[in-house]
């Protein structure tokens, strides 16, 4: 098969095409630029952790390298397996094991991303909604803002002309964590099953009631909710995360200002920064002109401060 022909076919989330490509062009290691293509390319997110997954890699991971691969839209679950990937090439990651909890309850607030009215969506038809807020559990983020949250339009009926009312039901069951899995959510904070759902006049300044655990609903007059409109979605149950598969804002400052930090021997970032790391222990070497080099070992993840600073003490 033609090279270009079998990298084309490696855009459609084929893992093992996509490492027969890389092979074909006789790349060792991945780097940034490699799966900031990908990305680009339209390469499925599980393909590319595949690939990185199986090839070994050189990784710059510092607060501008971030950007950039963000920007290529590059997803925090890619990063993360970049990060991971990184540590267990240097044998110097050491990651906690207690479990995360995301309570039942916990609010999610969204907003619609579109006009939605009684007649201008159908039945099976996707909605959009965005979440407003970052959520971030003992120092880690889970859940992202501006994420975006599909729900399904389960009745569109506008009114009709003997005056009866319009009716509007939209399902959104769960909401996404920056890791690619999914949580489930309820429309009300605690479900009350003795609760009929809202009819006639009192539903018609809402735009959303809970009718059932995960129906949103309303129900009266034509009316236009505009994009923008906001909501309150619930978290269903308590949940259980692994603390290794999210990302730390860890931040890095130093006495003087300006220092260059070191991670694996690769340059993060001048103080002060912040950047997002996986939890572990790591080695990071502070450097600034006119000053001893220092040596840390940072502590990152829940519990921990999650700060690195250094002091520098003068050259002779």
């Amino acid at each position: 098969m033609p090279l270009r022909v079998l990298c084309k076919a490696a855009r459609r989330n084929a893992p093992a095409l996509i490492l027969v490509c890389f092979a074909a062009y006789a790349q060792a290691l991945l780097d940034d630029a490699t799966i900031g293509k990908l990305a680009k390319a339209g390469v499925g997110e599980q393909a590319i952790l595949a690939v990185i997954e199986q090839q070994p890699g050189n990784y710059a991971l510092g607060s501008n390298d971030v950007m950039a691969l963000k920007k290529a839209g590059v997803s925090e679950r890619i990063i993360s397996a970049m990060v991971a990937r990184n540590q267990a090439a240097n044998g110097s990651a050491r990651t906690p094991t207690t479990p995360l909890a995301l309570h039942d309850g916990t609010p999610i607030r969204l907003r619609l991303t579109r006009d939605l009215t009684f007649n201008n969506v159908k039945p099976g038809e996707m909605v959009d909604f965005e979440i407003l807020d970052d959520l971030r559990i003992d120092g880690l983020l889970v859940m992202a803002h501006g994420a975006r949250a599909t729900a399904t339009i389960t009745m569109a009926e506008p009114k009709t002309r003997m005056g009866r009312g319009g009716k509007l039901g939209v399902s959104l069951e769960t909401v996404p964590l920056v890791n690619g899995a999914k949580v489930p959510i309820r429309a009300a904070k605690e479900i009350r099953r003795d609760e009929p759902a809202a009819t006639g006049g009192d539903a018609q300044a809402a735009l959303i009631k809970p009718a059932a655990p995960h129906l949103l609903f309303t129900y009266g007059r034509d009316e236009l909710f505009q994009e923008g409109t906001g909501t309150v979605v619930y978290i269903d149950g308590e949940i259980r995360l692994d603390p290794t598969r999210f990302l730390v804002d860890m931040q890095f400052t130093s006495n003087p200002p300006g220092a260059l930090v070191y991670l694996y021997g690769a340059p993060i970032g001048r103080t002060p920064f912040t950047t997002r790391l996986a939890p572990g222990s790591y080695k990071a070497v502070f450097s600034a002109e006119g000053y001893y080099d220092l040596n840390k070992t940072i502590p990152v993840g829940p519990g921990y401060e999650n700060v690195a600073h250094a002091a520098f003490e003068l050259k002779p």
